[in-house]
């Protein structure tokens, strides 16, 4: 089972657009964990009136606003649900090829990673502009926290440190030094928004 941790604040279409993609996945081997950056009574009452919310799908609200880029969120996550195999940590804007999990699930070593779209201007996209291509490798710039599945045991072992900018790269660069197994999926599973 892969435990998908994403966080949010006030999205509403992005959100459900993300939501659909988790849905839409091949496979079911899934559970959604959404963490709301803060109260939002009326956001949540329109997920489950709509249907994007049910027993895989759970929406979390922190009792106050973080902000942080939802670094604290995702400490809060790894320290407190009860998580199964793995785990996923990403953003409510994102979203994900149909066949995430499926591929994902095929795989046993400690951290699974795959390419995927990225949204930055940056010059490690192919295109060297928004929107294109990055074949991601494990290293700072190069790598994004919702392209990289972990054993949800060595995820929780390093947990989520730091509040900076770079704290994405802070904590893949944790979890590799404790030497895990690793494997790529040379397909591009994500699009990061």
């Amino acid at each position: 089972m892969i435990d998908i941790i994403a966080v949010t604040y006030n999205q509403r279409e992005n959100l459900k657009c993300f939501i659909n993609s988790i849905k839409s996945q091949t496979s079911n081997n899934w559970r959604l964990f959404v963490i709301h950056d803060g109260i939002n009574e009326d956001l949540k009452k329109e997920l489950s009136q709509e249907g994007y919310l049910s027993e895989k799908i759970v929406f979390i609200q922190h009792p106050h606003r973080t902000g942080k880029y939802g670094h604290l969120l995702r400490k809060w996550g790894l320290d407190n649900l009860e998580l199964s195999d793995y785990v996923l940590i990403t953003n409510g804007d994102n979203y994900y090829i149909p066949t995430m999990i499926e591929e994902v699930s095929k795989r046993n070593e400690d951290l699974i990673y795959f390419d995927l779209v990225h949204s930055h201007n940056t010059p490690i996209n192919q295109n060297r502009d928004s929107y294109g291509y990055m074949n991601s490798i494990l290293q700072n710039s190069c790598v994004d926290i919702g392209n990289v599945v972990v054993k949800s045991s060595l995820a929780k072992k390093v947990g989520f440190q730091s509040t900076e900018f770079a704290a994405d790269w802070i904590y893949i660069n944790s979890v590799l030094n404790q030497k895990p197994t690793i494997f790529k999926i040379n397909k591009i599973l994500f699009v990061h928004n």
